[in-house]
């Protein structure tokens, strides 16, 4: 029986993260034993352990995560950085001199410098013996040279691929496909690193969101890699059919099954045309195929979990989902929306009538929101600054929960934190307070372990982050840089 004796730390709960709740906590075999100010150290044989004066919170959780689509961007060659075209084509021919298979991930035209996307002929320039894959950074179109095209052709022969550009659901299926091709080795590698990702940011809670309907396979590999790891992983498994989470008794099936696609790609589902571009987008799931989703779930018991970002895709789900209350009753667990980016003033309603969780992504307004970012770039200025409106979303009571979508923005809640005091819609910030609890207390519940994980209290798991500051003693354009110090996850160090 493990003992562990915490001392010299300032520990936070809700309701109020600003007020110090406890400096002590006794911790026995993972679980919190009891908590609070200046205790005694036991007479049981336990290990004292210095936490530094830290800050101490419950265990960040991350409620959106491609988990091993994580890890495989880790291994592969990353382009958030490039400037230029350039050094895209330089990291590209580094990786393609001692690699067959050269993936690229997070590539973003907006931030180049000839605001655009290289072009299958480039990529041929560098080589065309090898397989050069780059998916832009929102993971719902890639450019490949004419190897990789081929490769694609073979495998959804309708594709249609402008200059390389592969869209749509070509690339949906694609992306699988791809990932299928990826031996089992570099796939554990991947969640190792993926875990690791998670542990260097205070993560301790995941909401995996793994495999497609066509495979099991990866999120079956998921699930046995989360059984062996102190990380807390809850799998959602991308597939309409229901079998795989009624066999394992998951109380929910989906993630991001898709109804529409990105602004960046100009795929989200809009009533009105892009800005930029003569389309309003692509709707993959039209209402009927919704309700036939929801039957599926209400049979079952189980929660469904849609990807809707734009305002047509969304007034869809949200009418869907309001069709499902009234003909089956409220959900034993509520359904789950993804992105919910551009939603109208009517969804935003029948997400607070009918309870639905919104799951948001904070850090998506901070690298595109704003006056000039990408959303006003794809949507015009006004439709920008409709997105991601969630102050207005917690003050009718809609259920929040934070997720970074890893890998299209990285697993750092910190900065989702700080994405949210900092809204680029001053009207939409929201406080610091609540920032908190939509990183730490909120995703637990949408997966129905609100009563069990997310605070620091007696018989609940001694998940815990150590900050080396204070966030309300930090200047809210800092957040961002405050320093992960430690992640202990069932009392043990992991980080």
């Amino acid at each position: 029986m493990k003992k562990v004796f915490f001392y010299n730390f300032s520990g936070r709960n809700l309701p109020d993260y600003s007020r110090k709740d406890f400096d002590t906590m006794h911790v026995v075999n993972g679980m919190i034993k009891q908590t609070g100010f200046q205790m005694s150290f036991p007479d049981d044989g336990s290990i004292g352990v210095d936490l530094g004066g830290a800050t101490v919170f419950s265990a960040f959780a991350d409620a959106h995560v491609h988990f091993t689509q994580t890890g495989i961007t880790l291994l592969g060659c990353r382009l958030e950085n490039a400037g230029s075209l350039n050094e895209i084509f330089d990291m590209v021919k580094s990786e393609a001199a001692d690699n067959e298979y050269v993936l690229g991930w997070n590539m973003q035209e907006t931030r180049l410098k000839e605001k655009r996307l290289p072009t299958s002929e480039e990529l041929d320039r560098i080589s065309s013996k090898a397989f050069i894959w780059l998916a832009r950074a929102d993971l719902h179109s890639a450019v490949a040279n004419s190897r990789a095209l081929q490769w694609a052709r073979s495998r959804f022969p309708s594709v249609v691929a402008p200059q390389g550009l592969i869209t749509g659901e070509a690339y949906n299926f694609l992306s699988y496909e791809l990932n299928a091709l990826l031996p089992k080795a570099m796939k554990r590698q991947a969640l190792e690193l993926a875990a690791q990702e998670c542990y260097r940011r205070g993560v301790g809670t995941v909401h995996a969101l793994e495999g497609c309907a066509a495979s099991e396979s990866e999120t079956l590999a998921a699930a046995d890699f989360f059984d062996s790891n102190p990380l807390h992983g809850v799998i959602y498994h991308q597939s309409p059919d229901p079998a795989l989470p009624k066999r394992l008794k998951w109380n929910r099936m989906g993630g991001c099954l898709l109804v529409d696609g990105s602004i960046g790609t100009r795929t989200a589902s809009l009533h009105e045309p892009y800005a930029d571009a003569d389309t309003s987008g692509s709707q993959y799931l039209k209402a009927e195929n919704i309700e036939k989703l929801l039957t599926a779930a209400a049979q079952n018991r189980l929660q469904l979990a849609l990807h809707a970002i734009g305002d047509r895709a969304i007034d869809t789900v949200t009418s869907c989902y309001a069709w499902a209350a009234e003909k089956f009753g409220r959900a034993p667990l509520a359904h789950r929306i993804e992105h919910f980016i551009l939603p109208t003033d009517k969804a935003i309603m029948a997400a607070r009538d009918n309870s639905i969780m919104v799951c948001i992504q904070p850090v998506f307004d901070h690298f595109w929101g704003g006056q000039a970012g990408l959303y006003a770039q794809r949507l015009g200025k006004e439709r920008a600054a409709r997105c991601n409106p969630f102050k207005t979303m917690l003050d009718l009571g809609i259920p929040l929960a934070a997720g970074s979508d890893s890998p299209v923005t990285p697993i750092d809640p910190l900065l989702g934190i700080h994405a949210l005091v900092n809204h680029h819609s001053p009207e939409e910030r929201i406080d610091l307070n609540s920032a908190l609890s939509l990183h730490i207390t909120e995703p637990h519940k949408f997966t129905g372990e609100g009563s069990a994980r997310g605070h620091l209290k007696p018989a609940r798991p001694a998940d815990f982050v150590c900050l080396a500051d204070d966030p309300f003693l930090t200047p809210p354009s800092r957040i961002k840089d405050i320093r992960v110090n430690g992640l202990y996850l069932n009392g043990e160090k992991v980080f």
